[in-house]
């Protein structure tokens, strides 16, 4: 199943969800905010820590989702959308679970603009993540998700290559990676486009 938007899961600065929703202020409610919240993450690559350990994510604007995750050898390649509250109820009739996620750092500077009514989900197979993993289809709410989005984690562009497959090192669980440490191996480069709205 294709869960990609259109085309289709950690830190941001403060106007950069006032600039996409702003942008959108003649749609439906429910149509501004699953259109905000994509733009939030649409080729990005975000740094997430949580209860869960490091983990960084890049959002291509096709739907495929690359994740670099700690203690693995490889990109897990999933799948990503943003989705209304109306159609993951829908979709969750069949029975499919939902889990979110908890703890991290605080965020609170990235809710200037209200997205409630819209959820980011992320699909992978089963295995993703060792043999017992059943794989699954996870959403979470603008709050869910950026309560675990690092400070200035996010980045435009793909910055770490993750679509080659192969992350630049096995990432630890914990503690949390601090961003200047990623400098001496990732030097600031010109940023790449993202689709989404640019971060100002």
């Amino acid at each position: 199943m294709n869960i990609g938007r259109a085309v289709r899961t950690s830190r941001r600065g403060t106007s950069l969800l006032a600039c996409a929703f702003g942008v959108l202020a003649t749609a439906p409610a429910h149509a501004q905010a699953v259109d905000a919240l994509f733009d939030l993450l649409c080729g990005r690559t975000v740094h997430f820590y949580d209860d869960s350990g490091n983990q960084i994510e890049y959002t291509s604007g096709d739907g495929t989702a690359y994740l670099w995750f700690h203690d693995v050898d490889d990109v897990i390649v999933g799948t990503w959308g943003v989705y209304s509250d109306a159609e993951i109820a829908e979709r969750n009739n069949d029975g499919s679970g939902d889990e979110g996620r908890d703890g991290g750092l605080d965020s609170s500077d990235l809710f200037d603009t209200p997205t409630a009514g819209a959820q980011v989900c992320y699909e992978y197979a089963p295995g993703a993540f060792g043999p017992f993993d059943p794989g699954g289809f996870h959403c979470f709410s603008e709050l869910e998700l950026f309560e675990t989005v690092v400070q200035g984690g996010v980045f435009p562009g793909d910055r770490y290559g993750l679509t080659d497959g192969e992350p630049p090192f096995l990432l630890r669980e914990h503690p949390f990676v601090e961003l200047e440490s990623f400098d001496a191996d990732f030097p600031q480069l010109p940023p790449e486009p993202a689709c989404g709205v640019p971060i100002s």
